[in-house]
Order: structure tokens, then C-alpha cells, then sequence
């Protein structure tokens, strides 16, 4: 894979399903929230964000005949692997918000062994459930390493501004 941004086109439906599923993860989470209160998770939406990501980024690769293995989107614990593997790439999906645009890793999970070579960024074009269109960016985890590194709310992060 030589392209690493774009734009492109998904089915509508993913929307919807990303709904359910980012549901269900939440629900998930919730409990793992009390066995691993370190794994916590900000909320539903945002869960509900990471899959449809997950599952736009699964239809991108699926629609350009890439073999792929992704990920466990639901699980009993915490899930500290890649989410799609293409050819020798271990990627992590980030999805961001239709107004964001500035990519952001954790920088303490990006320093310990998560099994990532790859960072790939999505963002719907809308937040509507009509919304057909995404924009989307892959970094090497040796490209993280160069941003700048910013404390936010939270924590500590490595920060690229998209274009």
C-alpha cells in the first residue's frame, strides 16, 4: 500500500450498524471498567465512533481487495493489539470527529509494546446516518515518533494537525 491519505466512499448501513455495535461495546466496557479501572473508557459515543472507524477502515480494505484479519470488537478484556493486520502492517484505527482534524496517539500506549507498526486515521465527511464519504490518513509508528508531544486533559499525547 503505497497511498497513505485519501477519500472514499462506504455504505451508508455502517452508520447505523456502528450504532449498535458501539452500543454493545459500551455495555462491554462498563463492566470492564470495574475489572480494569485503568482500561477505562470515555463514553458511548465515542465508542460508538470507534466502530464505525473500525468498520469503515475493514470496507476500505475489503473494497481494494486487500487481504485483511481484523480484530475482536467485542470481548470480555481489554484488547491491546491491532485492530487490522494488511500484508506485514499491524494498524491501530483512530476515528475522528466530521470537525476534527487533528490526530492524536496516547503517548504512553505508543511507547510500550502494543503490537502497532501502523496508526490509520478516519473521519466521516458527517456525523449523519446518510453519510457515505470519509477522509482517511496512515502513519508508521516510527512517523508518531516525530510529532509533537502535548499534554491534554487527561494525559499526554502525540498531536498532528491534518490537512
Amino acid at each position: 500500500m503505497k497511498k497513505t491519505n485519501g477519500m472514499f466512499y462506504y455504505p451508508p448501513l455502517i452508520n447505523e450498524q456502528a450504532l449498535y455495535v458501539g452500543g454493545l461495546r459500551d455495555t462491554n466496557n462498563q463492566y470492564l471498567n470495574q475489572v480494569c479501572p485503568e482500561m477505562a473508557r470515555p463514553n458511548m459515543q465515542v465508542d460508538q465512533l470507534g466502530c464505525k472507524c473500525e468498520m469503515i477502515a475493514q470496507y476500505f480494505f475489503w473494497s481494494h481487495k486487500y487481504k485483511y484479519d481484523a480484530g475482536q470488537m467485542l470481548g470480555g478484556r481489554p484488547v491491546q493489539d491491532y485492530d487490522i493486520k494488511v500484508n506485514e502492517m499491524k494498524i491501530d484505527v483512530k476515528g475522528l470527529w466530521s470537525h476534527g482534524f487533528q490526530a492524536r496517539v496516547n503517548y504512553k500506549a505508543h511507547n510500550k509494546d502494543k503490537n502497532v507498526s501502523h496508526y490509520m486515521f478516519i473521519r466521516p465527511e458527517s456525523d449523519g446516518l446518510f453519510n457515505d464519504m470519509a477522509q482517511w490518513w496512515l502513519f508508521s509508528h516510527e512517523d508518531v515518533h516525530q510529532w509533537e508531544v502535548k499534554k491534554l486533559k487527561f494525559t499526554k499525547a502525540y498531536t498532528k494537525q491534518l490537512t
